[in-house]
C-alpha cells in the first residue's frame, strides 16, 4: 500500500503540474498564473512609494513634544492580506532619517519583530510601520522615509515632509537632540540645551544616565559653547564632576566679567559623547531637579526641563 508520503507527493505534482478542466467533452490544460508583485514584469507591479497614513505634513506646527508617523506602500495591492501567498507587506524594506545625514538602517516588518525595537513598530495587523517620535524641542524638523524591494530596487522620490515644534514658552534647559537615533555600539553625542535664556550668568547641570547601556567617552565646552556662552566678552570657569562609574555627570559653569546684562538667547552649553554598550532598545538621558539656572540678580530663571531618550536601533 503506498505510504501517506507518497500520496501527498502525487497531490502537489497534480496540482502544481496541471489544472484539468473538463469542456466540450474534451480535457484542457490550464496554466498557473503565478504573481510576484516585487517581478518588474509582473503585470501589477508598482515602483516602491511609500504612502504617509499619520504624522505631521510639510509646513505643519506642533503643539506637542511627541508625535506619531505611520506608513505603508501607496499601492493596495501591496497591502497586508492574509490572503496572500506572500505578504508583500511585511517584505518591503524602509528606512528613515530625522534631521541628520545618517539614515536607520534597511529593515522590513519582518525584521522589526523580531528585534522588538519599542519605537520603530511594524503592525501586524494593518501592515504599517508605526515610528514614535518623543522629546521634540521647539525647533525645525525634517523627516525623509524611503522604501525598497528584497530585489534592492529604491523608491526614487521618496517622502520629505519639515514641519516644526511650538510647544513651550519661557526659558528652558533641555537634552538636544531629545531623541537620539544610534547604531548598537556606535558613538553620538548630546548637548545640554538653554532656550530663550535672559541674562544668564551661571548654571548648575547635574545628568544621570543607564551607564549599562551607554558610557560617557567625553564632554566639551567651548566648542559648543562660543557663540553663545561667550557673547557677552566675558570669561567661562566651570568645574567638572564626570563620574562615569555611577552614571552621572556634574557641571558648575559660570560667566564672570564682561557685559553685566549677562547672555540671552538660545543655545547649547556642553557637549556629551556617550558609546552605546548595551542591548538595543531606548534609555533615557535624565537632567536632574538639582539643576539650576540664574541670571545676573541671582533668580532662578529655568522654568522647564526636559529630558532625552536615547533609541538604538
Amino acid at each position: 500500500m503506498p505510504s501517506n508520503r507518497s500520496f501527498k507527493t502525487i497531490n502537489f505534482l497534480v496540482s502544481v503540474l496541471l489544472l484539468m478542466v473538463y469542456s466540450c467533452g474534451q480535457l484542457e490544460v490550464a496554466s498557473i498564473e503565478v504573481v510576484n508583485l516585487f517581478d518588474p514584469s509582473d503585470d501589477e507591479y508598482s515602483l516602491p512609494d511609500t504612502e504617509i497614513i499619520e504624522g505631521p505634513i510639510s509646513g505643519m506646527i506642533l503643539d506637542s513634544s511627541s508625535t506619531v508617523i505611520t506608513w505603508r506602500h501607496s499601492d493596495p495591492n501591496y497591502y497586508y492580506d492574509p490572503t496572500h501567498e506572500v505578504d508583500y507587506a511585511e517584505r518591503i524594506y524602509y528606512r528613515y532619517r530625522l534631521n541628520t545625514l545618517t539614515w536607520a538602517p534597511w529593515y522590513n516588518g519582518n525584521v522589526l519583530m523580531e528585534r522588538q525595537l519599542g519605537f520603530w513598530n511594524f503592525d501586524t495587523l494593518s501592515g504599517l510601520h508605526v515610528l514614535q517620535l518623543d522629546y521634540l524641542e521647539d525647533s525645525n524638523y525634517q523627516i525623509e522615509i524611503m522604501s525598497k524591494y528584497p530585489t534592492n530596487i529604491q523608491e526614487e522620490s521618496w517622502p520629505d515632509i519639515s514641519f516644526s515644534v511650538h510647544v513651550y514658552e519661557g526659558t528652558e534647559l533641555l537634552i538636544s537632540p531629545g531623541q537620539v537615533f544610534a547604531d548598537s555600539g556606535g558613538v553620538f553625542y548630546v548637548n545640554a540645551k538653554l532656550i530663550d535664556v535672559t541674562d544668564f550668568m551661571g548654571i548648575h547641570l547635574e545628568v544621570s544616565y543607564d551607564n549599562s547601556f551607554m558610557q560617557l567617552q567625553n564632554y566639551y565646552l567651548e566648542s559648543d559653547s562660543t557663540d553663545f556662552l561667550l557673547q557677552s566678552s566675558g570669561h567661562l570657569i566651570n568645574f567638572v564632576d564626570s563620574d562615569p562609574e555611577n552614571g552621572h555627570f556634574r557641571l558648575d559653569l559660570g560667566v564672570a566679567g564682561g557685559s553685566v546684562t549677562g547672555v540671552s538667547g538660545t543655545g547649547n552649553v556642553v557637549r556629551l559623547v556617550f558609546e552605546h554598550i548595551g542591548e538595543i532598545g531606548q534609555r533615557p538621558i535624565i537632567i536632574t531637579s538639582e539643576s539650576t539656572v540664574r541670571d545676573v540678580y541671582n533668580n532662578s530663571v529655568v522654568e522647564h526641563i526636559f529630558p532625552g531618550v536615547v533609541s538604538i536601533w
